[in-house]
């Protein structure tokens, strides 16, 4: 069986969020100190980690799926990663000190990178 390739603009979207949650920390770090920092690069990883389960569960070219195992695929990663996202939200409410609002804010910085990514790449889907 061939090694399992992410399709191109799914390699670059991932390494682009990546990016934005490493920059919110950054950001979180340099303008309130470190504990705001961090807590921003967690929420920057807390929209990674769903989405690369998801690009890794469907990201990938497999010619022998039908369109409902596609489907399939689709709807069952969708669940998992928003269960992922609600376990990982859980489990940052549990730690003493985490900052809400840079938790939030790397979190959502992580979001629009979808939003945004594939407009600055100039995509044609």
């Amino acid at each position: 069986m061939a090694a399992r390739r992410f399709f191109v603009v799914v390699r670059w979207v991932l390494l682009a969020q990546l990016l934005a949650a490493l920059i919110a920390g950054l950001l979180g770090w340099t303008m309130a100190g470190g504990l705001s920092g961090i807590s921003a690069l967690l929420g920057g990883f807390i929209a990674f980690l769903p989405n690369l389960y998801f690009a890794w569960k469907l990201g990938v070219r497999d010619d022998r799926r039908t369109a409902r195992q596609v489907v399939g695929s689709l709807y069952g990663g969708e669940l998992i990663k928003l269960l992922m996202t609600a376990v990982l939200f859980a489990a940052i409410f549990q730690v003493p000190g985490v900052r809400m609002l840079p938790l939030f804010g790397g979190y959502i910085m992580g979001l629009t990178v979808f939003w945004f990514a594939l407009l600055v790449r100039g995509v044609n889907l």
